[in-house]
């Protein structure tokens, strides 16, 4: 990294050409050249830069040069994190420390741990954009003389810009990088959790539960039970995804009874997973009933993956066949849609509605509807029933060639969902 690096980033913020920070201090030509790296500018001529571009002479003259006091404000920072409660205060009271941070890696570090920050408080946009501008401009050979720390937070960082940004191939890479640094052992179970979670997405479910049961033994090795009890979860989840419900039930018992008492988000979870197994096993009354239970604990906790209990709650309701509690639950679901996806997968439920009612011509506006968006989010799972639903009943009308056309699309949902499985050991 070069002091080029940073007049670019900060003349591009500013909407400034090379001509117009230059003018009057250099030619515009020496100007791309100290831009590019090729040559070094002197501090007269960096100290007129930083007078027009209004920063202090220190950001351009000190890129270098670790402050000591800033240091120790990074590591307070970064534990902070762990908990979030004292950050606000925390920045009122040396907010202004983080302005303008001469030394590259110390800027570094801050906005890394800045995305840490706005992941967790769930801004994940936000987070999003602030990568793309403050980390991903970085080289990554810039790294390779980096201090371990910094490289760590980095790969970590980065792995969860690409899971955000769905690309869990890139993702799992830098995990396994951020795995191979840390010393951390929380850090460690973390890390393998995440990976986990990224190959759930690439639907290679066998070597998922490799990662989630060693995260599992790791937390349980920490007595974290709170995190002990999302690795029980995501391990059901798992079985759950292999039809291996017995297996599911077994690790959401043992996930009930290392949580104890206390109300948490990870037993809304577990009762979810448990409601979903009661169904898989044809027990809608008992399953009717768990997912009751589980959405009364995340109202109560604001939980906001509250829409995937209540679509449970319309799967079991038509498997018991209460279409008087399916409109009126589809009706409150109505007003507290967050994004399209949501309202896709709430039009199929819709759509299989008026088919169950004789209501034909609206089963097909609403289950096309449904089958548009949930294509353009590529939510395959939903999309694979859809578009099943709507063949079948074109083949049943004797309307072969729609039947075709959305079994061939069908096709396409299935290859997607299974063209990363991979299979996978279990430990």
């Amino acid at each position: 990294m070069h002091i080029g690096s940073r007049l670019r980033r900060l003349r591009e913020s500013n909407s400034f050409t090379q001509k117009e920070v230059s003018s009057g201090i250099i030619s515009t030509s020496h100007y791309s050249n100290i831009e590019s790296g090729r040559f070094e500018p002197s501090s007269d001529v960096l100290a007129l830069l930083a007078n027009r571009l209004e920063v202090p002479i220190a950001y351009f003259q000190k890129i270098h040069e670790d402050d000591a006091s800033l240091q120790k404000r990074l590591l307070e920072y970064e534990e902070l994190l762990s908990d979030m409660n004292g950050i606000p205060e925390f920045f009122n009271k040396h907010g202004s420390q983080f302005a303008y941070i001469s030394s590259i890696n110390q800027e570094i570090m801050f906005n890394l741990l800045k995305y840490i920050e706005l992941v967790k408080v769930g801004r994940i946009p936000e987070a999003q954009v602030h990568y793309s501008v403050e980390i991903a401009y970085i080289p990554q050979k810039f790294f390779e003389n980096a201090s371990r720390s910094l490289f760590e937070k980095y790969t970590y960082t980065s792995a969860l810009f690409y899971y955000f940004k769905k690309d869990y191939e890139a993702s799992i890479s830098h995990f396994e990088d951020a795995l191979y640094l840390t010393r951390e052992k929380s850090l460690s179970a973390k890390i393998n959790y995440n990976i986990s979670l990224a190959l759930f997405q690439l639907y290679d479910y066998g070597t998922a539960l490799i990662y989630a049961k060693r995260a599992k033994r790791q937390y349980m090795h920490l007595h974290n039970w709170a995190k002990s009890g999302d690795c029980y979860n995501l391990i059901a989840s798992l079985y759950l995804e292999q039809h291996k419900t017995k297996e599911a039930k077994r690790y959401i018992d043992k996930g009930l009874s290392v949580l104890g008492n206390s109300v948490m988000e990870t037993h809304g979870r577990l009762y979810h997973n448990l409601a979903f197994t009661l169904m898989e096993e044809k027990e809608f009354t008992d399953a009717l009933k768990m997912i009751n239970t589980c959405i009364e604990v995340k109202k109560q906790l604001k939980s906001k993956n509250l829409f995937d209990s209540e679509q449970l709650r319309l799967r079991i309701l038509f498997h018991l066949g209460d279409l008087l509690a399916v409109r009126e639950s589809m009706n409150r679901l109505q007003g507290s849609i967050q994004n399209e996806l949501e309202k896709a997968r709430l039009d199929y439920f819709e759509a299989k509605l008026y088919h169950i009612l004789h209501e034909y011509d609206l089963y097909e506006q609403k289950m096309k509807n449904s089958i548009r968006h949930l294509h353009a989010n590529e939510d395959w799972k939903a999309l694979k029933d859809a578009v099943r639903h709507i063949s079948l009943h074109y083949e049943a009308n004797k309307k072969y060639k729609n039947a075709y056309k959305y079994q061939e699309l069908c096709i396409h949902a299935y290859k997607r969902l299974t063209m990363e499985v991979k299979g996978g050991e279990e430990l």
